[in-house]
């Protein structure tokens, strides 16, 4: 045991390897993320337990009652604008220091290439990998059928040519990713509130503007899903950006702050917009949602709350979540309905206990060598020159050979 763990420790110093998330400006928030592994837990939880539900229809014998977890778990995919408010402050991080505190200027060429060179390579290798798996593993879909969903995802276009009644076919979370496509490529335009120097107009113009789109997300229904639906979140995080860069002075956290922040997020995964019929209703729901979240993020980005969220191991898992999202949904489904076949006991508990350990295992595995070969590399900006000069070395030694 003493020998593999030498051998792996050589192994690691050697390659250089590191879990650590490589920022382009060099700066790096652990607590944007230790909110990253709240939200990636948040929805690995909520689609494992729904695939359970729907795949495991044993009848078993249970004398426990989980539903006041399984509220908190079934509400899971609100993580997933709470990724959005994430988006919006890192994006307009930059922006905000720019046209606030007198920053580098953003050249937008530049910045849609970060974005192309930092989210693509992941993106479309998994997309790849995970077409091939449906045409030679699956029956579910023609081959016709597959690549025409497949195409349509890698061009974010599937929500808009397939409406919002049919989930991509490839990898069924592709359709949020054009909902972050879309904000990138609003982001600079939307950054112009930073130049409204009165920090009471600013800040007041981004939270109504937020409640605005908020409300008329419930009022506009088109068939497609766009980021009209989903805006008033990435706003929350130009409202937070502007928050945390004006902070002069250190914020010293309390005990009864860091209640209120987990009291605050308790209460956004416990609310469920389906428990509301009244339009109304939906509505504030949706408004006290966005305080709460403003109310979290604030005490953990400014205040540092919950200290917990920048440990090492935290930070390391949720930096890593954009290979954990994109991989989690296919291996779910893989190694799940491999496990359906085989019965531990007659326990609900036990039994999807077993199923939620190795499926979890399986993620963890899978999303870390892909983070560690694929995405990792391309968050270095100057990996297409560094891959450039390789292939350019090589080429030149074959052709000292040859001559």
């Amino acid at each position: 045991m003493l020998y593999l763990k030498e051998k792996l420790f050589t192994f690691v110093k050697k390659y250089k390897l590191s879990l650590s998330r490589i920022t382009s400006s060099g700066n790096f928030i652990p607590e944007i993320d230790g909110l990253r592994f709240i939200m990636v837990i948040a929805i690995v939880a909520y689609h494992l337990s729904g695939f359970l539900i729907v795949k495991d229809l044993t009848n078993y014998t249970s004398d426990y009652n989980f539903d006041f977890i399984f509220r908190f778990i079934q509400n899971g995919d609100i993580a997933l604008h709470l990724f959005f408010v994430l988006s919006g402050f890192i994006l307009g991080l930059p922006f905000a220091k720019n046209h606030l505190l007198g920053g580098e200027k953003i050249n937008i060429k530049n910045y849609i290439i970060r974005r192309i060179t930092r989210v693509e390579p992941p993106y479309i290798i998994a997309m790849i990998f995970l077409l091939i798996a449906t045409i030679f593993y699956t029956d579910n879909y023609t081959t016709e059928k597959a690549i025409k969903s497949f195409l349509a995802s890698i061009t974010y276009t599937h929500n808009f040519i397939y409406g919002k009644e049919v989930l991509p076919l490839i990898n069924t979370i592709a359709w949020s990713l054009e909902i972050e496509i879309q904000f990138y490529i609003l982001a600079p335009l939307l950054s112009l509130i930073f130049t409204v120097k009165n920090k009471f107009y600013r800040r007041g113009s981004i939270l109504i503007l937020s409640m605005i789109f908020s409300i008329l997300s419930h009022y506009t229904q088109f068939s497609f899903i766009s980021i009209l639906d989903y805006l008033q979140f990435f706003l929350i995080g130009f409202l937070l950006v502007d928050l945390y860069i004006m902070v002069e002075t250190e914020k010293k956290n309390t005990v009864l702050r860091n209640i209120i922040t987990i009291v605050s997020l308790l209460l956004i995964f416990s609310l469920d917009i389906h428990d509301f019929s009244v339009l109304y209703k939906k509505i504030l729901w949706e408004i006290i949602v966005l305080f709460l979240i403003i109310i979290v993020y604030y005490n953990v980005i400014i205040y540092k709350s919950l200290p917990i969220l920048s440990h090492k191991i935290i930070t390391n898992i949720g930096g890593m979540c954009y290979s954990i999202y994109l991989l989690h949904f296919s291996i779910i489904s893989f190694f799940g309905n491999h496990l359906m076949k085989f019965s531990f006991s007659n326990n609900q508990f036990i039994n999807s206990s077993f199923y939620t350990i190795i499926i979890v295992i399986a993620i963890l595995i899978i999303s870390t060598l892909f983070y560690l070969i694929i995405e990792q590399p391309s968050m270095n900006k100057n990996w297409p020159t560094k891959l450039k000069n390789s292939v350019r070395r090589i080429f030149d030694k074959e052709y000292l050979k040859i001559n």
